[in-house]
């Protein structure tokens, strides 16, 4: 069934019904008898979690998302190509208007000033690296990504724009030592859900 459902073979009522059945049985084994149990479970996943790799099989997800030919994401992207949460203020939002009030919340919610030193971890195309260099002008950003197409494109926009306070490195997040210090560290894509939660 799980195969079918990942080739796309499988009705929208079908993969609907799955679905819940599959939340259904993750919720139930996350819960257990009683309250010292329950903590045992959840100390267990931490420690789990701490022994884990921070990323796996990321020259896959690599060749899949991100090495894809920029044409194609402009197509399905906005204009600031933004690969993660939009927000829309309001249903005649569009979408280029969704992607920069989110960009928007970004610097807000963080709190950030002109002239802080930025590094965006995981920059994609660039749309939040690319906006904190043009409004604020006296700071200085370094965009992570991994993919050399995700970085011509944005020393292009750099170019394009006579941007030249940001950096571009391509690099894996995973197995990356960073040398310098930041006032401000963005990874939009990894705790976007986090991020939205106070809306």
């Amino acid at each position: 069934m799980l195969a079918s459902l990942q080739r796309d073979l499988l009705p929208d009522v079908v993969v609907r019904r799955l679905t819940r059945l599959l939340l259904a049985s993750r919720l139930r084994s996350g819960y257990k008898p009683s309250s010292e149990l329950q903590l045992l479970d959840l100390l267990q996943f931490v420690h789990s979690l701490k022994e884990m790799p921070i990323a796996i099989q990321t020259e896959k997800a690599k060749a899949q998302h991100y090495e894809l030919p920029t044409s194609f994401f402009k197509l399905v992207l906005g204009k600031n190509m933004k690969y993660s949460c939009c927000y829309f203020p309001n249903e005649s939002s569009s979408l280029e208007d969704a992607e920069k009030a989110m960009l928007e919340l970004y610097c807000e919610w963080s709190e950030l000033k002109d002239g802080h030193t930025v590094l965006d971890v995981g920059c994609g195309w660039g749309s939040l690296s690319l906006f904190i260099a043009q409004k604020y002008t006296n700071s200085k950003i370094t965009g992570i990504c991994n993919s050399t197409t995700q970085k011509a494109y944005i020393e292009e926009q750099c170019r394009d724009l006579q941007l030249h306070n940001l950096e571009t490195i391509v690099a894996d997040i995973s197995t990356f030592e960073i040398v310098a210090s930041y006032d401000r560290i963005f990874s939009v894509g990894m705790f976007e859900v986090s991020a939205l939660m106070p809306l």
